[in-house]
């Protein structure tokens, strides 16, 4: 494998190459046997320039694939930032921002099949704890066939048109894969934004938002602020944004795999289990699931927001992770009921997600 690591100069650093095969043989030395820790490649991971190409070979965790685990994966990208980049930096101003938009231009079989969007630092196995992220990936161009079985699932539980209580149909049906990419960097632009912002943000408070339930409040928190700001701001291709938010969020994620192990498929059921207490996550007597309007999901999220922001405003780690896991299990998400589940599903009726969840 180090051979073919070393024969990849177009599209990986010389410094990655070489901590890549520190990393591999260190691991061939050990029979390959247990965890690998790859702290070296890790630290070498570019984060590519805009037009700029960049590849990866190792092992790693890729959230929401097929795959569980850790596994050996290779992939190749290229950068390309959206068009609106100049007017959403003017807008919302993040020198912080280590996130890159890009285009997955070939993969193994771990990033062929299932959702994976993204690759982190924190995902590449290592002896010590990530408390940096020097690079994040996002594989927009994907979201053209992920947000197709959004759409199915949408319609196979809401039927046809827009599940919005008000509106006819959907403004993010039916768009070109062009602006479906363009949109979706929207998307990761606020949400990678609103990471950096609050009474902890992420990049200082990287070691106890990368656990399980405080991340899964921080995760759920960002992508309603960009709900929001898509809803009553100027924001590029703020109204379909909007939709793929909520619709993702709300009714793809629990329809992962596994859910009951599964991060995102946990903010899915938590954003359920808050819609369907305030009124806007129904299902009439027809069996079809109905949402409240924009505006009123719009209000409620907001709520829901201020409520974690006042958590995060504890200052001693212990007790903001303490309160974070009692509003979570108090409020959002049954306690799981034993190893290897995370959490033991919504508050709100299983019903409301119909046959589209497995638990």
């Amino acid at each position: 494998m180090c051979t073919a690591v070393e024969g990849m100069r177009g599209l990986m650093p010389q410094e990655q190459i070489a901590a890549t095969c520190k990393d591999l043989r260190a691991w061939q030395d050990t029979g390959c046997e247990g965890v690998p820790h790859f702290d070296a490649t890790r630290d070498s991971v570019p984060a590519p320039r805009d037009g700029e190409a960049a590849a990866f070979v190792g092992p790693v965790t890729l959230p929401n694939s097929d795959r569980h685990d850790v596994h050996i994966e290779a992939f190749s990208v290229i950068r390309e930032d959206p068009e609106s980049t100049p007017a959403l930096q003017a807008a919302y101003p993040h020198p912080k921002a280590v996130f890159q938009s890009t285009r997955l231009l070939s993969a193994s079989r771990g990033l062929r099949e299932g959702n994976c969007v993204v690759f982190f630092p924190e995902n590449i196995p290592s002896a010590t704890r990530c408390t940096d992220q020097n690079f994040a990936w996002f594989f927009f161009n994907r979201h053209t066939e992920i947000y197709a079985q959004t759409l199915a699932i949408t319609e196979r539980l809401c039927g046809p048109g827009s599940p919005f209580e008000g509106e006819d149909t959907l403004v993010s049906a039916d768009v070109d894969p062009e602006d479906t990419y363009q949109a979706r960097c929207v998307w990761g632009y606020m949400h990678d934004y609103f990471h950096h912002t609050g009474p902890r943000p992420l990049d200082q408070h990287l070691a106890i938002k990368t656990t399980w339930r405080p991340g899964l409040l921080e995760e759920l928190k960002v992508d309603m602020l960009s709900a929001i700001a898509c809803f009553e701001e100027d924001v590029p291709y703020g109204r379909i944004v909007f939709e793929y938010i909520i619709l993702e969020r709300l009714l793809r994620y629990p329809a992962q795999p596994e859910p009951l192990r599964n991060f995102d498929a946990g903010t899915g059921f938590a954003l359920g289990t808050w819609l369907a207490s305030q009124g806007l996550f129904t299902q009439d007597d027809q069996g079809r699931r109905c949402l409240g309007s924009k505006a009123r999901i719009v209000e409620s999220v907001r709520e829901l927001v201020g409520l974690i922001e006042e958590i995060e405003r504890t200052e001693d780690d212990a007790a903001y992770r303490s309160a974070a896991v009692d509003f979570l299990f108090g409020t959002l998400l049954r306690r799981p009921e034993g190893k290897p589940d995370r959490y033991g599903g919504p508050l709100a009726p299983l019903g409301l997600w119909g046959s589209e969840v497995h638990v």
